[in-house]
């Protein structure tokens, strides 16, 4: 009995404590690798995606090459659209209508907002009025007196500043290119709205969307979501889980703005592309691109910020917004 007793007292507090903190430490350190090289596909394309898709893509870059980050998350495959587009298949149905429906979107990975905007010639683009920074979307909104607002498309991010100053691609504002860091005859993946208001998606050029009639334009990045009706992802992952912003057009010519949160909890993660490819089909999109995420994703409506954006202090500033001009 005096024996068992003692071996109780031979319990160290101390030695439990450095036992934890070295277990903690092994797994911070071998984690990465475990995630990133072992064998679950899953798990390694959720947390990838997440991580790239953010302001800290450097802490992937570290271990993962560019190419092969697109590899695991999907975002380099279906680039190349299944189908051509044909605007000609819109028909535009309600012009000076100033109706906006509003629903809220509940799914177990994410909830969000979708806005049916009835007249796409009330479509417009927003641009930062600074040179070194950008704005907040609900800033340029409350600006241009919109309606409604969601952020635009890509911007460079030097050294993971996360400021928005400048935008990537090129801009195109009441009929006039604002701003290029590319020739005219380069294409890009753009979200583009015709002076008729037909929205264009897909890889195009700034004479291709000239010759169209283009008066609105800003580029993201592909894959693009729907073409001509047609679903252009496949991959329920594709992208990883994210917040995300996107737009879609229906065939009478209402336009959709969807934007999901994300990164809340470790439940409500965020959406794939496939599932914001899915939302946007589901209520009709002929045609429907991506916008940028992440971060940046944010909704303004009636002269508030009505999602949750991911960002510490509220909104991210950003080079661009889409925004619905007043009633006409």
């Amino acid at each position: 009995m005096r024996n068992i007793l003692m071996a109780k007292k031979t319990f160290s507090f101390k030695k439990f404590i450095a036992f934890i903190i070295y277990i903690s430490f092994f797994i911070a350190i071998t984690s990465p690798f475990y995630v990133l090289y072992g064998p679950f596909q899953n798990v390694k394309k959720t947390i990838v995606g997440m991580v790239w898709g953010s302001r800290h893509r450097y802490l992937v870059e570290m271990f993962l090459s560019k190419e092969k980050v697109e590899a695991i998350v999907g975002s380099s495959k279906n680039t190349e659209s299944k189908v051509d587009e044909d605007i000609d298949k819109i028909n535009i149905q309600h012009k000076n209508d100033n109706e906006i429906i509003k629903y809220e979107i509940n799914d177990k990975k994410f909830d969000g907002y979708l806005l049916e905007i009835k007249d796409p010639t009330r479509i417009k683009i927003a641009y930062t009025k600074y040179s070194d920074r950008g704005q907040r979307t609900s800033e340029m909104a409350k600006e241009r007196n919109a309606v409604a607002a969601i952020n635009g498309g890509s911007f460079v991010d030097k050294n993971y500043a996360g400021v928005g100053s400048t935008p990537g691609g090129f801009v195109i504002s009441n009929g006039q290119v604002t701003y290029k860091d590319c020739d005219e005859d380069t294409p890009a993946n753009v979200i583009a709205f015709t002076k008729e208001g037909k929205l264009i998606v897909g890889d195009h050029s700034i004479n291709e969307l000239k010759a169209l009639n283009v008066t609105e334009c800003l580029c993201f990045q592909g894959p693009t979501l729907i073409i001509d009706g047609k679903k252009q992802i496949d991959d329920p992952q594709c992208d990883g889980s994210n917040p995300r912003t996107a737009v879609g057009q229906k065939a009478d010519g209402t336009v959709l703005f969807l934007v999901t949160d994300g990164r809340k909890n470790l439940v409500k993660l965020g959406a794939s592309l496939y599932d914001i490819q899915k939302i946007l089909y589901d209520h009709g999109a002929i045609n429907a691109g991506r916008l940028d995420g992440g971060y940046s994703s944010t909704m303004y409506y009636e002269g508030e910020v009505i999602n949750s954006p991911n960002e510490w202090d509220g909104e991210r500033t950003v080079p661009t917004a889409l925004y619905v001009e007043p009633e006409k």
